[in-house]
């Protein structure tokens, strides 16, 4: 009698672990059935964690019918959030809600599923990047070379707060002459804040400070805002434009007046994962004169990066500033190189 009880009592444990390790399965539409607990579903693949064949993913236009005796949180394309154990359906290509009182039991099409078990959103905290690029070369030519630009901001559902800085220096110093001469030394600021009325449309404040010795720039400070809308947003790829209007006041280092502009603002900001290295960064800004649209100051930004390992990566950053009414026996143009190591946090 003991014995019968004992291999009833292994049977039951048995059946319990069988029941807590496989609390779904999926049917697929070319006949299989996958069981294992339902863990996710993303991206339009379902993640399955199954005993014998461990971390599955699984497209979801391969799944017939699924079910779990787990509750799942549920998303649909409708905007529909249902927390709830599911069944399997008779119909192709649909899942059956259990109902318990609260909902009624209803069947609902599989392709109309977002997500099953979202993570939760990740808490708003400060990100930013560093990078830097040092050069020193010594014989024939002694060149001393120091970059470093750095980027930092934080967001929230309602708003979004940036910061960027850029630096250059280079130094060069020949045999026939112990002076070092300055051909680069430059840096730029700039403070941003967004303000979203919906997810797409928001308001702007901005201010940028900018120096150059060698254009004989003593100060451009750049004050403004206006409306900015939000095209394209995603984990992968981001593009928004920005119309407004600001202040542009630039002082020189020579006889050249200081003058102080009323600018119309308009640019745009693209940002792209190319894949799992590369990665580009751009920027246009736009500050026509309201009083005389020929006259106008135009800066770009573009920067490729390449990942080196999840923190580190290394990248190739151009700018470009065009002023129509620069200092004067200074060109109009200015094209500036940075290669840098830098690191994300």
């Amino acid at each position: 009698m003991s014995r019968h009880l004992a291999a009833i009592g292994v049977c039951i444990l048995v059946l319990c672990f069988s029941f807590s390790a496989f609390a779904g399965s999926v049917h697929l539409t070319n006949g299989d059935r996958l069981t294992g607990k339902i863990v996710k579903m993303a991206g339009g693949k379902l993640t399955l964690e199954s005993e014998m064949a461990g971390t599955i993913e699984i497209p979801l236009k391969n799944i017939k019918t699924l079910d779990s005796d787990e509750e799942l949180e549920m998303h649909f394309n409708n905007g529909t959030v249902v927390k709830k154990p599911v069944v399997i359906s008779a119909a192709v290509g649909r899942v059956r809600i259990v109902g318990d009182g609260t909902i009624d039991s209803q069947e609902i099409a599989i392709a109309d599923l977002k997500l099953i078990n979202p993570p939760l959103p990740e808490k708003p905290r400060w990100k930013g990047s560093v990078s830097l690029g040092m050069t020193y070369t010594s014989g024939n030519t002694n060149n001393e070379t120091l970059a470093f630009s750095g980027a930092l901001s934080k967001e929230t559902d309602k708003d979004r707060i940036t910061f960027g800085a850029d630096l250059y220096k280079k130094q060069v110093e020949t045999p026939n002459s112990s002076d070092k001469v300055t051909t680069e030394d430059w840096w730029k600021l700039r403070g941003k804040y967004d303000y979203f009325y919906t997810k797409r449309l928001y308001l702007f404040g901005e201010g940028r400070y900018e120096q150059d010795k060698i254009a004989l720039l003593d100060r451009r400070v750049i004050t403004g805002g206006g409306f900015g809308y939000q095209w394209i947003k995603s984990d992968t790829q981001n593009f928004s434009i920005e119309a407004g209007l600001s202040n542009v006041f630039e002082e020189f280092n020579n006889e050249t007046p200081s003058t102080s502009k009323f600018s119309a603002i308009s640019g745009y900001h693209y940002d792209r994962k190319f894949n799992n290295v590369f990665s580009l960064i751009h920027d246009t800004s736009f500050f026509p004169n309201t009083a005389d649209t020929s006259d106008y100051y135009l800066t770009i930004s573009a920067e490729l990066r390449a990942k080196i390992n999840t923190r580190m990566f290394t990248n190739f950053k151009v700018l470009y500033d065009y002023d129509t009414t620069p200092a004067s026996n200074r060109e109009k143009t200015d094209v500036k190189y940075i290669f840098g190591v830098g690191a994300s946090f």
